[in-house]
This record gives structure tokens, sequence and C-alpha cells, in this order.
């Protein structure tokens, strides 16, 4: 109830006012709500200073808005049903694939987290508390980072009261899940101007998975929905913000729209430059297809904005990008052109067909087509012509598949009809194409041994297509946009919470010693531990534990690295995929460990400089020296884990040795 009371008084009722006064003319309640509700979470994040009061002037500024205008469409009750099922679908396929599979604290027994959930829950974690934003597990390091969506999370919990990792592993995602949903539907209806389009085009992102994909190999690049829409929180709440800004490009491409539409465009270039890097790019790009003579001032809104971003969140480093040509592709085949090939044609195969509804344009495309394709385009040639350490590239096809989406959804239903279909029809071939895929193995196949797969695909495939031409094209192009209908099914039965790899091991005594570091420390206390690496699996060796920072919500002086700035320009700058395997400062991660292991007044006294107030040790790590205890004070224990309360350091400082602002080991 609280955070139903949260999103609705913060979030739904001041964006659905701002949004109001914002655009040109009322077209459906649904499209108010939907798009007001985006609105007010950009607003959320742009006006954290004064976020308790802001639905109150909202609502004294605005409050002719609160009157219920005139709508002149009214969605069908089909349509609605159709978009009910589409988010039901992909809630069941969220609760499955990810909150079914991991508690928001782990209390019955240990628990495999993905690793980068409790890194991304830290960074929520420290928005929560401080501003601007830095690296939970290095102290005040900054963190050029695309931050909003975690801002949101930050937001939602200190505004309900709601624990931060329930918000993350329960409320939240489902929330934002049906807000994604409903958004696309109502932007693919405004864009082209055809209601049916928008389930349909949510279908299409939300319900279909790739088409024949084993596994998640071997189409190099990942997929659309799977893994991606709950891996990283700042992926669904970008896609949710794109809808309208799409909604309101389309406007302006069509010369419909108004002052005040500058302004709500501003607005939302902001959120979406601020929820994910990739979409303004993939953006303006379709603009340029579109054509100079309309889309230049658009074009303009949205670069200035991306150049405020690149100054204010995002840094000028690239954050790991780098050109190189299918790199990818060679990382994974090893330099083989044969397998680079086949993988050119798999990844065509399984990410393209839900794209097949956009060989039937209208018969003349004007600006808006041309953005749609132009930016579905430049988002799949950002994921094969750049290469990213940790394979981010991909998020560029992510941005740019609701463009795409849309002008898929609108080719099927100009295609399909009363007239070209026979009831029943449509249904019926998507059901045949599902059992299809469905009775395809799912396995994750050797590089060698995907040749035969992919050929049967094709085949398949070239048949559906063939029958394009035919009088029964309707049915032939549904059984290829929704051939990959097994997909997201089959992810959340296998693959959930994605399997057992790539995760960190969180005992219940590791989650209470840090939750109990939350109830009796302030904010502005740091922790100094040994816990740096991984403890065992197949990630044992890498520095990407952090556990402690997510589930204490405070900062770590020196926790894991793997995840900071400076590993992703070391890694890049070595053409490596993955964390930095050493820290760059071995003499502050010696001076950090020694305090623990070797702790003297001089080292102790050196770590309250630091804003260190508290030691966690974590014996399976190493076990802390007995002479620790007799400087500092156990606070708590359990298990493998103790917590020491630092002592303030005595009046006559000790002397120590410092290089820089780094303590030089004795």
């Amino acid at each position: 109830m609280r955070y139903a009371a949260y999103v609705v008084f913060y979030v739904v009722l001041p964006g659905t006012l701002v949004y109001r006064a914002l655009r040109r003319d009322p077209h459906s309640l649904v499209e108010d709500l939907a798009f007001g509700t985006a609105t007010g979470l950009v607003a959320e994040t742009l006006l954290r200073p004064v976020l308790l009061v802001w639905p109150v002037v909202a609502v004294v500024l605005l409050r002719r808005h609160l009157r219920t205008p005139h709508y002149p469409h009214r969605p069908a009750r089909g349509w609605s049903w159709a978009v009910a099922a589409v988010a039901v679908g992909f809630v069941g396929y969220l609760a499955k694939a990810f909150i079914r599979a991991n508690p928001p604290v782990p209390v019955d027994g240990p628990h495999e987290y993905m690793i980068d959930q409790l890194n991304l829950l830290a960074v929520a974690a420290d928005l929560e508390h401080h501003f601007p934003l830095a690296v939970p597990d290095l102290g005040a390091e900054p963190l050029p980072y695309h931050w909003f969506a975690y801002a949101h999370l930050a937001s939602a919990a200190r505004l309900s009261g709601v624990d931060l990792p329930v918000l993350w592993f329960r409320l939240d995602l489902p929330a934002l899940a049906v807000l994604a949903v409903v958004l696309l539907a109502v932007a693919a209806w405004r864009v082209t101007g055809r209601a049916w389009a928008g389930p349909v085009a949510a279908a299409l992102t939300y319900t279909v998975g790739e088409t024949l994909l084993p596994g998640r190999a071997p189409a190099f690049f990942g997929s659309i929905t799977a893994y991606y829409s709950w891996s990283s929180r700042s992926v669904l709440y970008a896609s949710a913000l794109s809808m309208p800004l799409i909604a309101v490009l389309a406007q302006i491409l069509r010369r419909g729209h108004t002052r005040r539409t500058w302004l709500l465009l501003t607005v939302l270039a902001v959120g979406v430059a601020g929820a994910k890097s990739t979409v303004l790019p993939v953006a303006l790009a379709g603009l340029l297809c579109a054509g100079p003579r309309r889309a230049w001032r658009p074009a303009a809104v949205l670069l200035g904005v991306f150049a405020l971003a690149v100054a204010l969140l995002y840094g000028t480093g690239g954050g790991g990008l780098a050109w190189s040509p299918f790199g990818i592709m060679a990382d994974f085949a090893h330099g083989r052109p044969a397998v680079i090939a086949v993988g050119l044609g798999a990844y065509g195969l399984a990410m393209g067909a839900r794209l097949a509804g956009a060989v039937f344009p209208p018969r003349a495309w004007g600006p808006v087509e041309r953005m749609l394709a132009g930016a579905a385009l430049a988002g799949f040639a950002g994921a094969a012509l750049l290469w990213h350490n940790a394979w981010g590239q991909h998020f560029f096809a992510i941005a740019g598949w609701p463009f795409g989406a849309i002008l898929s959804a609108d080719g099927l239903a100009r295609v399909v009809s009363r007239r070209a279909l026979r009831a029943g029809l449509p249904a019926a071939a998507a059901l045949s194409a599902f059992a299809f895929v469905a009775s395809v193995p799912h396995v994750h196949y050797p590089w060698d041994a995907v040749f035969p797969v992919y050929l049967f695909a094709a085949l398949v495939l070239a048949v559906a297509l063939a029958f394009l031409a035919t009088r029964r094209r309707a049915a032939a192009l549904v059984v290829v946009l929704f051939a990959g209908g097994a997909a997201l099914p089959y992810d959340a039965a296998h693959h959930a919470n994605l399997g057992s790899a790539y995760h960190v091991r969180v005992t219940p005594d590791q989650a209470a010693g840090a939750r109990w570091l939350r109830a009796h420390s302030s904010p502005d206390e740091y922790v100094a531990t040994n816990v740096h690496r991984i403890g065992s699996g197949a990630q044992a060796g890498q520095s990407l534990t952090y556990w402690i920072a997510a589930f204490s919500e405070r900062r770590v002086l020196l926790g894991s690295w793997g995840y900071s700035p400076e590993s992703t320009r070391e890694q890049t700058a070595r053409r490596r995929i993955g964390p930095a395997p050493d820290y760059w400062d071995p003499a502050r991660l010696a001076a950090n460990d020694l305090a623990v292991y070797e702790p003297t007044a001089q080292r102790l006294r050196w770590l309250w400089d630091q804003r260190v107030r508290w030691i966690l040790v974590d014996r399976a790590q190493g076990r802390e020296s007995p002479r620790l205890a007799d400087q500092a004070t156990c606070a708590w224990s359990a298990g493998d884990i103790v917590i020491y309360r630092l002592r303030p350091p005595a009046q006559r400082a000790a002397q120590v040795s410092v290089a820089g602002d780094v303590l030089v080991p004795e």
C-alpha cells in the first residue's frame, strides 16, 4: 500500500498534470495516464531537492488540469484486454525468471545472486543517501553513469518507507514492466494512427522472443527482453521513457506541435539521456534518416541534451566503447570467418523475424516511417560495429528496438484485415509457429554444430516468407513474426536468474551483518573490509562482490573494483573482456588490508582519517589479527562475519607515512 501510494501521489498525479499542461491536444485517458506517469518519473529525478513538496506544488500550479478533458478516442474493449494480456505475460516471465528466483534478503540459507544485481542495488542505495553518485565500493570515487533509474528506486524507498531490497526484488520491476507495455501500446497507436498496432508492437517486444535461439548463443548479441529486461533496471526504465519520446518526435515530424511540445520534448529527452546513454544517439540517427527539412530542430534539441549529458553524467571517456566492426563476433569466434558469417545469419534470423512486418510499409514512406526504420537500423549497427569490454554495445540494439517494433506492427496491421483473413487464422498460425519453435532443442550448441540448426531455421522461415507474396500473406507474416513465441517461456524455465553463471554467494550471516550496519551506523560513516573478491564459483578470483554496500547501504572504503571506471579504462586499453584482475593502487590496498591483518595505531588512524568507522571482516576471506580487538570494539558477530567499531584516535596523533593520499604500508 505504501508503494502504491507513492506511485500515485509522487509519480502519476503530478506527472499527468505536467503532461496535460504540455501536450497539444487530448487523445485518450490511457495516453494521459501512461505518458503522464513517464513524465512523472523524469520530474521525480530532476526535482530531487524539492521532491517532498513537489506533488503539492504541481496540484496548486496546474489545478485546472485536474478536470478530465473530452477525449476524442477511447480504446476498444478488445484492445484493452490484448494489452493486459501482454502485460500479464511479461510479468509472468519476470516472476519466473527473476522475482521467484531471488529473495530480497537471504534468510533461510545462502543464495546465489547475479553479480550485476548487487552492484546496481548498491548504486541505488548510494543515491538514497548521497549525491553526487560515487562508486559504492570505492569510497567517494566519482561514478559517471546514467543513474536516473536508480535515483527513482532511491526516491521510492525514501518516500514510501519500503525497504530498498524489497523494492528491487519484488515491487518495482513488475510495475515498470506493466508501464512499459502500456506505453509502447499507446505510443504505437499514436505514431501509426492504428489502435491495434499498439498491442502488436507490445507483443513483439515483451511476449515474443528470439527465433530459434538455443539458449543465448550463438547470436553473439544477446536478446531484447530475455535476461536484459531484469538484469539491468536501467534497460526497462529507459525503454519506458523512450515510448513517449518516440510519439512526440513523430508528432513534430508531422508538424502537429506547439511551443509547449518543444518543452515536453526537452523534458523527455533529458529523462531518456539520464536513463540510458544509448537511446539518444539511436534516436538522432533516426531523425537524420527522416530528412533535414523537418528533423533539424528536434535533432538539435536531442543533440544539445546529449552533449549536456556527456558533460554532466557520462563523462568523455567513452565508457569502454571502441570502434571495432564485428568485434564481439571475433571475441567469440576466435577470428574464424565462417563462424562470423554464420553468426551474422543467426543474428538476422533470431532478431530480425519480429521486424518482418516492416516490409509492408505504406505506399510512400514519410518522415516518421524513415525515422522509425533509421533508428532501428542504427541500433543494430551500433551493436555490430562497436566493441565494449562488458558487451554493452548490445544496448544500442535494445534502444532501437521500440522504433522497429512500431514499424513492424504497423505493417502487420496494414496486411491483416477482415477481408484478408478468416477469423482465427492469425491465432492458428501463431500457435503453429510456437509449437514448431518449442520442438527444436534449445541447448547450448558448440560453435561447429550451429550450422545445421540455422540452416534448418533458414529453410523454414524462407518457406514462410515465400507465402508473403500469396493471398495468404497475412497468415505467413504472423508465422514469421511470432516464431519466437517459445523463447521467453523457455528462458524462464531453464535460465531463471541466469542459471548458475556469473553469481556471487551471499549467506544469511553476511546479509544480517550488512543489515545490522544499516541499522546502527550513519550513511556518512565508511566501512573497511577484507572482502574484495568472490570466494567461490566460476568467478572466484574476480573483484565483483558487492553485497556489503548493497545490503548495508553504506559506502565501503575499498571493497571490489571490477565495475569501477578505472577498471573499465584499464580493460579497454588492454582490449580485454571483464573486470580488471588487480587493483591499480597496490599501496592503498595493502594499507586497507594490513589494518585488518596487522593492525597498528597508525594504520587504524589512517582508516579513521578516511572516514572509516566500521570494519567488517569475513573470516572466510581471511582471519583478522587478535590485536584488532584490542584497538577496536567488537560490535556484532555471526558465523564468519565480525563487525568492529573503530574507537576515536588518541589525542596524540601517531605519525603516519603517506604518499599522496595513500598510506605506505609499514
